[in-house]
């Protein structure tokens, strides 16, 4: 099964176990499309439940195909973030006229005054293919829409290091996202009746790679309570940051406060 990545003497979990906590303190996810408002919190909640081979990870589900001590194979089943951004709070009344810059760039398009940006949160399953060794690890995933919403795919790649730090856990995770046009087209291409024009613009590129690097801690004050600090940068693909939906080329997202585990 996929390893959990936040401290290194929770890497392997046990059969038939679950985990459940709850992060008490401040953070939230900074929203990249223009005019909408950014997301913050101060709980952060967590589930997971592992069995013989089927777990539960929040909204993430798995079925462990194979695995010995280092690799694991797995069917996953996760939502897909971009979908988000059109579904946090204040996103709803993201209107176009939000997207005109002071000085556009040229040939982009100028958006209507009155239509609403809408796009659904699409739900996609697929393969991981990982190897965990002691202290560090990689995994790619390979996801397809299966809700219907865009039918395209995207494919993940991570590697991670744990590291003992001051009596604390220190993960460094790096990775990379590769979503293909179908999916950037559905989700940030304007549609004629969301433009002044009213014709429909296509996007540069033929695809989108994001990466990201995230960086968290965890203190445990006692068995039941640990401090915590994570936090995330994601560089999107410069050709679909300087289209109409983006007012950014990056997004930060985190959390820090204090893990109540139950």
């Amino acid at each position: 099964m996929s390893q959990s990545l936040n401290a290194e003497s929770e890497m392997y979990v046990g059969v038939d176990t679950y985990e459940a906590s709850l992060v008490v303190g401040y953070g939230g996810i900074e929203n990249p499309l223009l005019g909408a408002e950014h997301f913050s919190s101060i709980f952060l909640p967590h589930f997971a439940y592992y069995g013989d081979r089927w777990y539960v990870d929040d909204f993430s589900l798995g079925y462990s195909l194979y695995q010995d001590k280092s690799i694991y194979i797995d069917l996953v089943a996760t939502f897909n973030e971009d979908g988000f951004f059109f579904e946090l709070d204040g996103v709803d009344k993201l209107f176009t006229t939000s997207l005109i810059r002071d000085i556009p760039r040229p040939n982009k398009p100028q958006p209507s005054e009155q239509t609403a940006i809408k796009r659904n949160l699409s739900y996609e399953s697929g393969v991981a293919f990982g190897y965990a060794a002691k202290d560090w690890g990689i995994e790619l995933t390979t996801l397809h829409d299966v809700s219907g919403v865009h039918n395209s795919f995207e494919n993940k790649l991570i590697a991670y290091h744990i590291q003992s730090l001051y009596d604390g856990a220190f993960t460094l995770e790096i990775g990379a996202t590769y979503k293909d046009r179908d999916l950037i087209a559905y989700y940030y291409r304007l549609k004629p009746h969301e433009t002044v024009t009213k014709t429909q613009h296509d996007l540069p590129n033929e695809h989108a790679i994001n990466y990201h690097i995230k960086l968290e801690y965890q203190y445990p004050i006692n068995q039941r309570y640990h401090l915590m600090f994570s936090i995330s940068n994601t560089w999107i693909d410069r050709d679909l940051s300087d289209t109409a939906m983006f007012d950014r080329a990056r997004y930060v997202s985190g959390f820090t406060g204090i893990l109540i585990k139950f």
